[in-house]
Protein backbone atom coordinates (compact mmCIF):
# COMPACT_ATOMS: atom_id res chain seq x y z
CA UNK A 1 0.00 0.00 0.00
CA UNK A 2 2.84 2.53 1.08
CA UNK A 3 4.51 1.56 -2.47
CA UNK A 4 1.52 2.08 -4.59
CA UNK A 5 1.11 6.05 -2.32
CA UNK A 6 4.38 6.81 -3.18
CA UNK A 7 3.84 5.80 -7.19
CA UNK A 8 0.97 7.83 -7.20
CA UNK A 9 2.49 10.76 -5.49
CA UNK A 10 5.64 10.47 -8.00
CA UNK A 11 2.91 10.06 -11.07
CA UNK A 12 1.19 13.17 -9.78
CA UNK A 13 4.60 14.99 -9.61
CA UNK A 14 5.28 14.20 -13.41
CA UNK A 15 1.99 15.03 -14.59
CA UNK A 16 1.89 18.61 -12.85
CA UNK A 17 5.75 18.95 -13.96
CA UNK A 18 4.76 17.91 -17.68
CA UNK A 19 1.60 20.27 -17.80
CA UNK A 20 3.43 23.53 -16.31
CA UNK A 21 6.71 22.43 -18.73
CA UNK A 22 4.32 22.28 -21.60
CA UNK A 23 3.18 25.92 -20.76
CA UNK A 24 6.78 27.34 -20.54
CA UNK A 25 8.98 25.36 -22.96
CA UNK A 26 7.27 27.61 -25.30
CA UNK A 27 7.50 31.79 -25.33
CA UNK A 28 4.32 32.35 -23.59
CA UNK A 29 3.48 35.88 -25.22
CA UNK A 30 4.25 37.21 -28.93
CA UNK A 31 3.65 40.68 -30.02
CA UNK A 32 2.39 40.54 -33.65
CA UNK A 33 2.98 43.48 -35.91
CA UNK A 34 0.94 44.36 -39.02
CA UNK A 35 2.44 44.79 -41.27
CA UNK A 36 5.50 42.63 -40.10
CA UNK A 37 8.09 45.09 -40.90
CA UNK A 38 8.80 48.23 -39.46
CA UNK A 39 9.09 50.82 -42.10
CA UNK A 40 8.62 54.08 -44.03
CA UNK A 41 8.60 56.27 -46.83
CA UNK A 42 10.39 58.87 -48.22
CA UNK A 43 8.30 61.53 -51.02
CA UNK A 44 10.12 63.20 -53.58
CA UNK A 45 11.20 66.16 -51.32
CA UNK A 46 12.34 63.73 -49.14
CA UNK A 47 10.03 63.90 -46.55
CA UNK A 48 10.19 61.08 -44.18
CA UNK A 49 6.41 59.58 -42.83
CA UNK A 50 6.52 56.46 -40.42
CA UNK A 51 3.95 54.09 -41.43
CA UNK A 52 2.23 52.90 -37.74
CA UNK A 53 2.04 49.37 -37.68
CA UNK A 54 -1.07 47.87 -35.57
CA UNK A 55 0.43 45.32 -32.52
CA UNK A 56 -1.27 42.74 -30.79
CA UNK A 57 0.06 40.44 -28.03
CA UNK A 58 -0.77 36.64 -28.64
CA UNK A 59 -0.77 34.35 -25.58
CA UNK A 60 -0.37 31.23 -25.42
CA UNK A 61 -2.62 28.26 -24.49
CA UNK A 62 -2.09 28.29 -20.26
CA UNK A 63 -0.22 31.56 -19.58
CA UNK A 64 -1.99 34.09 -17.33
CA UNK A 65 -3.33 37.28 -18.24
CA UNK A 66 -2.23 40.82 -17.70
CA UNK A 67 -1.02 44.19 -18.89
CA UNK A 68 2.08 44.77 -21.23
CA UNK A 69 3.50 46.99 -19.44
CA UNK A 70 6.34 48.73 -20.98
CA UNK A 71 9.44 47.67 -23.59
CA UNK A 72 13.18 48.81 -24.46
CA UNK A 73 14.47 48.34 -28.08
CA UNK A 74 18.05 48.73 -29.95
CA UNK A 75 18.66 49.29 -33.22
CA UNK A 76 21.32 46.88 -35.07
CA UNK A 77 22.60 45.99 -38.60
CA UNK A 78 23.02 43.08 -40.84
CA UNK A 79 25.99 42.26 -38.54
CA UNK A 80 24.20 42.02 -35.14
CA UNK A 81 26.02 45.44 -34.08
CA UNK A 82 24.27 48.33 -33.06
CA UNK A 83 23.71 50.81 -34.85
CA UNK A 84 25.35 54.09 -33.48
CA UNK A 85 25.56 52.63 -29.94
CA UNK A 86 24.03 54.39 -27.19
CA UNK A 87 21.79 56.82 -29.79
CA UNK A 88 19.62 53.58 -30.89
CA UNK A 89 18.31 52.71 -27.65
CA UNK A 90 14.67 53.87 -26.84
CA UNK A 91 11.97 52.64 -24.74
CA UNK A 92 8.39 52.90 -24.42
CA UNK A 93 5.63 52.88 -21.83
CA UNK A 94 2.40 50.27 -23.74
CA UNK A 95 -0.32 49.43 -21.26
CA UNK A 96 -2.23 46.70 -22.78
CA UNK A 97 -4.21 44.15 -21.39
CA UNK A 98 -3.21 41.00 -22.18
CA UNK A 99 -6.09 38.20 -21.63
CA UNK A 100 -5.71 35.04 -19.97
CA UNK A 101 -4.40 31.91 -22.08
CA UNK A 102 -7.77 30.05 -20.83
CA UNK A 103 -11.36 30.21 -20.19
CA UNK A 104 -13.84 29.06 -17.81
CA UNK A 105 -16.31 26.92 -18.89
CA UNK A 106 -19.01 25.34 -16.91
CA UNK A 107 -16.53 25.51 -13.69
CA UNK A 108 -13.85 23.85 -16.06
CA UNK A 109 -10.81 25.45 -17.06
CA UNK A 110 -10.11 25.51 -20.40
CA UNK A 111 -6.56 26.43 -22.18
CA UNK A 112 -7.15 28.57 -25.49
CA UNK A 113 -4.92 30.51 -27.26
CA UNK A 114 -5.94 34.78 -27.03
CA UNK A 115 -4.92 37.79 -28.35
CA UNK A 116 -4.44 41.03 -26.74
CA UNK A 117 -6.64 44.43 -28.36
CA UNK A 118 -4.69 46.23 -31.08
CA UNK A 119 -2.34 48.65 -30.26
CA UNK A 120 0.20 51.33 -32.28
CA UNK A 121 3.71 49.96 -32.40
CA UNK A 122 5.74 51.79 -35.01
CA UNK A 123 9.70 52.61 -35.94
CA UNK A 124 10.76 55.46 -34.44
CA UNK A 125 11.21 58.60 -36.34
CA UNK A 126 14.51 59.27 -35.85
CA UNK A 127 15.65 56.03 -36.89
CA UNK A 128 13.77 56.28 -40.31
CA UNK A 129 16.29 59.28 -40.20
CA UNK A 130 19.10 57.20 -39.69
CA UNK A 131 18.65 54.85 -41.35
CA UNK A 132 17.85 56.87 -44.88
CA UNK A 133 21.06 58.85 -44.19
CA UNK A 134 23.32 55.73 -43.89
CA UNK A 135 21.88 54.76 -47.68
CA UNK A 136 18.41 52.28 -46.98
CA UNK A 137 20.70 49.41 -45.86
CA UNK A 138 19.55 46.08 -45.49
CA UNK A 139 18.76 44.15 -42.36
CA UNK A 140 18.47 46.71 -40.03
CA UNK A 141 16.47 45.21 -37.24
CA UNK A 142 14.87 45.99 -34.19
CA UNK A 143 15.53 44.39 -30.78
CA UNK A 144 12.59 44.49 -28.92
CA UNK A 145 12.17 43.13 -25.54
CA UNK A 146 8.64 43.06 -24.21
CA UNK A 147 7.42 43.18 -20.82
CA UNK A 148 4.51 41.73 -19.10
CA UNK A 149 3.39 41.92 -15.92
CA UNK A 150 1.39 39.08 -15.20
CA UNK A 151 -1.96 38.81 -12.84
CA UNK A 152 0.00 36.74 -10.24
CA UNK A 153 2.54 39.86 -10.30
CA UNK A 154 5.72 38.12 -11.95
CA UNK A 155 6.84 40.08 -15.12
CA UNK A 156 7.86 37.99 -17.83
CA UNK A 157 10.17 39.63 -20.42
CA UNK A 158 11.45 38.20 -24.09
CA UNK A 159 13.14 39.84 -27.02
CA UNK A 160 11.99 39.93 -30.57
CA UNK A 161 13.12 40.98 -33.92
CA UNK A 162 11.31 43.25 -36.39
CA UNK A 163 13.07 43.94 -39.60
CA UNK A 164 13.18 47.76 -40.56
CA UNK A 165 11.91 48.49 -44.30
CA UNK A 166 11.89 51.40 -46.63
CA UNK A 167 9.88 51.44 -48.44
CA UNK A 168 6.57 49.59 -47.53
CA UNK A 169 4.87 49.74 -50.24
Amino acid sequence: MRKLSLLLFLGLVLALVACSTDVFLQQPYQVRLEPAQLGYEVDDQGKITVVPNTAYVEVAPGAPGGYLERYEYRVVDDSGNEVSPGSSLGSGFVGVRVPPGYEEVEGQRRFVSATSDPFTFSLDGQVAVLHSQQGFPLNWRYQVTWYVITSNGDTVSWKQEYQIRMPMK
